[in-house]
């Protein structure tokens, strides 16, 4: 097991940080490592009847507009549930009855400490969107059973989306109604 020696953090920014140092390796040998630490995020999937509310939006890195999941950053210590309620309201305009963890992962746990948790909402009730001031989103709603083809066709690219989709369609007993 690798084990830290030293480390610095060489960058401090508002979203995450970059540590670099040198870690030992278990035959003895010490490797440089870097490292993003990052406290964490969250994706909703919304559930609304037989949609799914995502979201469109402009993303920087990527240059171009992307479909996905409502999501966020967490702050801190701050539980999981807690900043999913918030996003959910803030991005999408509503309030969920129901939160229930879909997924919990490491987005690349070869450079990064991100762990993200995705919910399932339901129950859902409209508050109004609550944009903070340097976000542009637009809901798009897609239906459930569209996902599929969304999904084979490449229109979603976005891992926690992919992720959150795909968990969604692989519990059925989740979205299907019964009776």
């Amino acid at each position: 097991m690798e084990k830290w020696i030293n480390r610095e953090t060489v960058f401090e920014g508002r979203i995450f940080n970059v540590e670099a140092g040198q870690a030992m390796l278990d035959d003895g040998r010490v490797a440089q490592r870097e490292i993003v630490t990052h406290d964490g995020g969250i994706a909703i999937v919304p559930l609304l009847g037989e949609q799914v509310l995502l979201i469109r939006q402009f993303r920087i890195a990527v240059d171009r507009f992307m479909l996905e999941l409502p999501a966020g950053r967490r702050e801190g210590s701050e539980p999981p549930e807690h900043r999913a309620a918030k996003e959910l309201a803030e991005e999408t305009g509503y309030r969920a009855e129901n939160l229930l963890l879909l997924a919990a992962y490491y987005s690349s746990a070869g450079f990064t400490n991100e762990r993200m948790f995705i919910f399932l909402a339901t129950g859902l009730q409209e508050v109004g969107q609550a944009l903070e001031s340097d976000e542009m989103i637009e809901v798009a709603p897609v239906n459930v059973a569209d996902i599929p083809d969304l999904l084979a066709s490449g229109a979603i690219i976005d891992a926690k989306t992919i992720i959150g989709l795909r968990e969604l369609m692989s519990r059925p007993e989740l979205w299907r109604e019964t009776g």
